[in-house]
This record gives structure tokens, C-alpha cells and sequence, in this order.
């Protein structure tokens, strides 16, 4: 049986090879093409080149493959990337879900976002299939609103599939470097001197690789997963980070307010120079969004049981900071 994972050098992606490298299954890696296969080195997979966006690409390298995990997906914080979101997250998934059902894949794990489930009204977030871009805010969390409907309009259409929701995702294998690790980096250069009061329910991208697999193995198609971690403070993270790296604590905090008032300007001067924004609207908003959430679903049904937080802030500070002084990430 080949499993084919698309976003093979990303976070998640490389975390999910990783994992069915170790289950000993026959993986092939689906790199965007021009990107480096540094993050693959070491692993026994074959390699396929695809632009998602681009359908007859996706097409030709999932031929043969019997089950598709798809980690693929831009992220980003800004409003100004709803264009490259839209092509990305929901035009790309749909080309993926077609070259599935060109392909006769039997089985297809698309993983989507907690941010694609509402979380208004009272009590936890839990999975529902009653999705609506009026229920979310955000181009990306609409981004993957529209994605996550594709793929419950696939299995409606015969193609065995299921769908994970992520909450915020941190762990090891960063090598593109995510929003979050570029944080962690700052703070372990010493160039950070502040951090925003909030915090959210971070979970391991290890663990969301093992949901994939246990999504393959044991998920119903049609259903729809919560993954998630823990709750943690983001002064409680940091601090974590930099003490495992044997580095004090010396950051200050700045009052979510001050935040929420600069970070319109701060964002608009990143996208201006072209750079993908550290802070935004969006960003403040999630640090004080609903954190009450249900992952009791994908624990009964799969199996699932998350790693310790402790153990993730451990391993990630640690790994960035090897990579740090390896001069692989700066």
C-alpha cells in the first residue's frame, strides 16, 4: 500500500512522513517543485514533483498511490493573502480530491484547521458539518471553511474520506520555518524582548501526524476529527522554550490592547515590504479566542492521545536551537 502526503517539507507534512516512515509503510513525498529536499533527508520515500494549483501536475503524481494525506496549505495571518489563500487551500484541495478520484485512491485524509469551525455560542468547540464562511473570521480560516466543504462533498460523492481539524500547530521538522517557529527563533537569538498576554490549545505536529495515520486506519469517512493538545499561555510556551534551552526569561509583556492598537500598522508595513506579517488582528484575536475545545471524539473513535505540552516545548526548543546552530534555519 504507497501513501502519497502532499506538503511533504512543511510542518505537518514532514511530520506525517516521518511517522509512516517509522510504521514502516511505503511513502511517496509530493514536493512543490523548486523546493529543496533537505527536509526528506534520510527518509526512504520515492519523490514526486506537483503544483497543487495546478491540476494535470497533481494528477500524474498520485498515480499509483492507494491512500493521499493532504497537509498542503499555505497559512498566513494577513487579510492581504486572501487571493494566494483562496488558489492555495481551496483551489489546490480541490485539485488534489480530483486527482484522487482519477486515481481510484482509497482512502483521502484531508487536513483542515480548527479555525474552520465555528466557535461562537456556549459550551466547547466541538465537529459539525454545518460549516459557513459567516461563521468564521479571517480569509484563511474561509480559506479552509470552503476547503473542508470540498471534502465532505467528496465523500458524499463516493470517495472514502476524512477530515482533522488541527488546533495550533507547533513541533519539530519546521524546516520552512511557520509562523510560530520564527517566534521561537526570535526568542531563542534573544532578539524578542515582549510578548502579547493570551495563549491558545497548541497541539504536537507529531500528533497530528499519528491522527493522520489512525484517521486512515480507523476514521469514518464522511467524519470530521478535532485534534488537539493543550492549553497553554503564551508567556507559559516562551518561557518553557527558553528554559530548556538554559536561557532566562527576561521578556515583557505588552497589554493585549497596545497590541490589538499597533498590529494594524504593523502588519500593513510587513506586507508592504513583502513579508508574511508577525502580528495582526487575526493573530490577537486567536490568543483570546475560544480555548474550550472537545477532542473526545477522535479519542473514542481512533485512539487518539496527545503528547504531554512539556514534552512538545521541550523538543521544539531543542530542535530549533539545533538547527540555530547548525546555521540550517536563521
Amino acid at each position: 500500500m504507497l501513501f502519497a502526503v502532499t506538503g511533504s517539507t512543511g510542518l505537518v507534512g514532514n511530520n506525517v512522513i516521518r511517522y509512516l516512515v517509522g510504521m514502516g509503510v511505503s511513502v511517496k513525498a509530493i514536493v512543490q517543485p523548486g523546493e529543496s529536499l533537505a527536509p526528506l533527508d534520510g527518509l526512504n520515500v520515492d519523490v514526486a514533483y506537483a503544483d497543487i494549483t495546478k491540476p494535470a501536475e497533481i494528477q500524474k503524481a498520485l498515480k499509483g498511490t492507494d491512500i493521499v494525506i493532504h497537509a498542503a496549505g499555505l497559512v498566513s495571518i494577513t487579510e492581504a493573502s486572501e487571493n494566494r489563500l483562496r488558489a492555495v487551500n481551496v483551489g489546490g484541495t480541490k485539485n488534489v480530491i480530483d486527482a484522487c478520484k482519477q486515481n481510484d485512491v482509497s482512502k483521502f485524509v484531508y487536513i483542515s484547521s480548527i479555525h474552520a469551525l465555528p466557535s461562537s455560542g456556549e459550551g466547547p468547540i466541538k465537529e459539525t458539518k454545518e460549516l459557513s464562511v459567516k461563521y468564521v473570521h479571517g480569509a484563511y480560516a474561509k480559506s479552509k471553511v470552503l476547503a473542508t466543504l470540498l471534502a465532505f462533498q467528496a465523500a458524499e460523492e463516493g470517495l472514502p474520506t476524512v477530515v482533522l481539524h488541527p488546533t495550533g500547530i507547533v513541533g519539530p521538522y519546521d524546516f520552512r520555518g511557520s509562523i510560530v517557529g520564527k517566534l521561537i527563533m526570535s526568542a531563542l537569538s534573544g532578539k524578542l524582548k515582549w510578548y502579547v498576554s493570551g495563549g491558545y490549545d497548541f497541539v504536537d505536529a507529531r500528533d497530528v501526524a499519528k491522527a493522520a495515520y489512525l484517521a486512515v486506519q480507523k476514521g469514518t469517512s464522511g467524519e470530521n476529527y478535532i485534534v488537539a493538545g493543550s492549553y497553554i499561555s503564551m508567556r507559559g510556551f516562551l518561557e518553557g522554550c527558553l528554559t530548556a534551552a538554559g536561557k532566562p526569561f527576561d521578556l515583557k509583556e505588552i497589554p493585549y490592547a497596545v497590541a490589538l492598537a499597533v498590529s494594524p500598522f504593523m502588519e500593513w508595513y510587513d506586507v508592504n515590504r513583502g513579508k508574511e506579517p508577525q502580528m495582526s488582528v487575526y493573530a490577537l484575536r486567536t490568543l483570546r479566542s475560544k480555548s474550550d475545545i472537545d477532542c473526545s471524539k477522535i479519542q473514542k473513535e481512533c485512539g487518539f492521545v496527545p503528547m504531554p505540552m512539556e514534552d512538545t516545548v521541550r523538543d521544539v526548543s531543542k530542535w530549533y536551537q539545533s538547527m540555530m546552530l547548525e546555521h540550517v534555519l536563521v
